[in-house]
């Protein structure tokens, strides 16, 4: 392990829960063997280590040191026990941000050495899922028209299945291939979506730096829509025990199969901002402007987004955990629509919230109640549109 994260992750140790055992009144035969074992670890007798914290695991809960037990397997290259005991201590409802951030990063270690595949469920229920605008009357080229939208574009719910998976293929380069999906599946055939995301990562020296060259496609309907070859290249610009920043650049050429007028180059600069303002309150911001240069000029544009939001941790009645943002987005075409004879411009905006409780637990599976509103205003309504989603998430 590099020098400077471990000197950084160390730090858990120190502030790992030092209130709740306090509370506890920990004996003191336990408190002499976790400073022993302590001690051994950080002397880089990891095996010592290790023994010392799973004896005492048979003899408290405590997670301070199922934290230390998993440092020590980490060491050990026991990567697949050290990372079930990391997710089990996540779990913890007090667990302070800084720890939270510390588990985070070995968790990329592991992940980066030894892979993961992740699946996740949720049921969706959309109420406008064609995102289809309320108005019926639209005029183009001069004509009034009436539109009549389709029939099945009505409140529906479905399932949404998600899949994550990584795997090194040269470890000593840090070069993994990634693969991400999604496929939502409606009663009707013609709204099922699938979304899919692969290629290869490559983490750049000893820093959070990753380069990414992947490929990006999606269907609707079961039609082809799109695909997205790109690289992206991302790194974390700055951070302290209180906050972190990361950035991320993303270059491609998106095309349309069907559609060939909106066949685009495209770049995105994307910086997230999390900050802890209190033990049980994060601040959250992420900022994002995009260029797309489509064939056709008129469908051309330069967008901006920026997204503030929260993290809050409420331990009573019960331990939960809510997450709620807002998305403020505009979106500038370059040209008149050659159909409706107007410069679109779009303005979005979108709520978000979602609760967790730590202590939910299904089949290993974590439940999360969330919610969208969402509301996009455009220059053209054929454009605008309103909707409201509603999931329940296991993962």
């Amino acid at each position: 392990m590099e020098a400077w994260r471990r000197k950084l992750l160390v730090a858990a140790l120190s502030i790992a829960f030092v209130a709740p055992l306090r509370a506890q009144q920990p004996d003191p035969e336990i408190q002499r063997a976790f400073i022993e074992g302590a001690q051994r670890l950080e002397a880089g007798d990891f095996e010592s280590a290790a023994r010392i914290f799973r004896e005492l695991t048979q003899k408290t809960d405590s997670p301070r040191v199922k934290l230390e037990l998993a440092r020590a397997l980490f060491y050990l290259k026991q990567y697949r026990e050290s990372r079930r005991l990391f997710k089990a201590v996540l779990l913890e409802p007090e667990l302070p941000w800084r720890v939270h951030d510390n588990i985070e990063a070995f968790l990329r270690s592991i992940d980066e050495v030894d892979g993961y595949a992740r699946f996740a469920l949720s049921v969706v229920s959309d109420s406008n899922p064609r995102n289809i605008t309320q108005e019926r009357q639209f005029t183009i080229g001069g004509v009034r028209l009436t539109f009549d939208p389709p029939h099945d574009n009505e409140r529906v719910t479905g399932l949404r299945y998600s899949f994550q998976a990584m795997e090194p293929i040269l470890r000593e380069s840090r070069v993994s291939v990634y693969f991400n999906a999604s496929y939502l599946d409606y009663p009707s055939q013609s709204l099922d979506r699938l979304t899919a995301d692969g290629g290869l990562s490559k983490r750049l020296g000893a820093s959070y730096a990753e380069l990414r060259a992947g490929m990006e496609g999606g269907t609707f309907g079961g039609q082809y829509l799109y695909r997205f070859p790109y690289l992206e290249l991302s790194n974390r610009l700055s951070e302290s025990t209180v906050h972190r920043l990361d950035g991320a650049v993303r270059v491609g050429r998106v095309t349309f199969p069907y559609y060939t007028y909106l066949d685009a180059n495209y770049g995105s600069v994307t910086l997230s901002l999390a900050r802890s303002m209190t033990q049980a309150l994060a601040g959250l911001l992420k900022a994002t402007v995009e260029l797309s240069n489509a064939r056709e000029r008129p469908y051309s544009y330069y967008g901006v987004t920026l997204e503030p939001g929260i993290n809050l941790f409420v331990e009573r009645p019960a331990p939960l955990l809510l997450r709620a943002g807002v998305a403020f987005g505009h979106r500038q075409y370059a040209a008149d629509d050659p159909l409706f004879g107007v410069t679109r411009r779009d303005s979005r905006i979108a709520l978000e919230a979602s609760l967790r409780n730590k202590e939910w637990r299904w089949m290993n599976f974590t439940p999360a109640l969330a919610m969208t509103l969402e509301r996009n205003d455009s220059t053209i309504d054929f454009y605008s549109y309103r909707k409201a989603n509603v999931y329940l998430v296991l993962e």
